[in-house]
């Protein structure tokens, strides 16, 4: 229903002599916003609100001493798991102690797609030690759907150790009232030592000039400053095709899109991060391939 109203909006004033190129950027910003999807973010936050938290079989966090890895933007379409796989054999190897996958996990919200990555996930142990965090890729189409069924709800709290991840919805450019009010909620909990929110899009890509981050800048600032009154470790997304990391009023602010997509500045290479916990101390170190 909705392509139907853009189609015939945009066809209806290019008769009336409307210059196309403006339709031409109005389409561009429809496909990247979600218009190409068949759910919202209201929609989405409530059947997940009645979904089960995953299962997790997470070891090696009790000390406060561990590693684990995150990357986003492996864009998984068709056969070639290549990039996916890299990245998989890395946390292994590393022995780490789980992983995250931050949004676009797939490029075309196809169930055959979600199924390939979760089979990778699940080939290389990783089946109960891996986060998702939902993108604008994968809601594309009927992508919700699969999603829900396959990787499970699209916002959820999980505690590891010392360490306590929000994960959140921002597939389509915005949090939403709702899920800002569940965000502020869990944050005046007590919580462990480091907590950390989990999100496709940002609220700010650090000295990029962009709008590849949160639509609302309003709705960016507000949360950006109940990051910095709650404590907040980091705040860990990507959705922006490169490794930028600020600190801003005492908040980690990483973008870590590094798993396929077009490159941007100022990493272009394909990337995952590593982040490594020792006890109060937390530090990132991206890995290129």
């Amino acid at each position: 229903m909705m392509k139907h109203f853009i189609h015939q909006y945009i066809f209806m004033n290019l008769r009336r002599g409307k210059n196309p190129l403006f339709f031409v950027f109005i389409l561009g910003v429809c496909f990247f916003v979600g218009c190409m999807a068949k759910s919202g973010h209201k929609l989405r936050f409530r059947e997940s609100s009645d979904l089960a938290v995953p299962t997790f079989g997470v070891s090696g966090v009790s000390t406060g001493n561990f590693t684990f890895s995150f990357v986003g933007d492996i864009h998984l379409g068709g056969t070639d798991t290549s990039r996916l796989r890299t990245v998989l054999q890395a946390a292994r190897d590393n022995g780490d102690a789980f992983i995250i996958f931050l949004g676009d996990m797939v490029d075309k919200g196809v169930r055959a797609d979600f199924e390939t990555f979760k089979a990778q996930v699940n080939d290389f142990g990783f089946q109960d030690k891996a986060i998702y965090v939902i993108g604008n890729h994968d809601i594309f189409d009927e992508g919700w759907s699969s999603y829900r069924d396959l990787l499970g709800p699209s916002h959820y709290e999980i505690t590891f150790g010392n360490c306590r991840f929000l994960v959140i919805d921002s597939a389509d450019g915005i949090v939403g009232e709702e899920q800002t009010e569940w965000l502020e909620a869990r944050l005046k909990e007590t919580g462990p030592a480091h907590t950390f929110i989990l999100s496709h899009y940002m609220p700010l890509i650090p000295g990029q000039r962009t709008y590849l981050r949160l639509s609302n800048e309003t709705e960016a600032t507000h949360l950006m400053k109940m990051m910095s009154r709650f404590g907040v470790k980091a705040w860990l997304g990507s959705h922006y095709h490169s490794f930028i990391k600020q600190e801003i009023e005492n908040v980690t602010y990483l973008v870590a899109g590094g798993g396929g997509g077009r490159r941007m500045e100022p990493l272009k290479d394909f990337f995952y991060v590593r982040a490594t916990v020792q006890g109060s101390n937390l530090s990132y170190q991206p890995h290129t391939f």
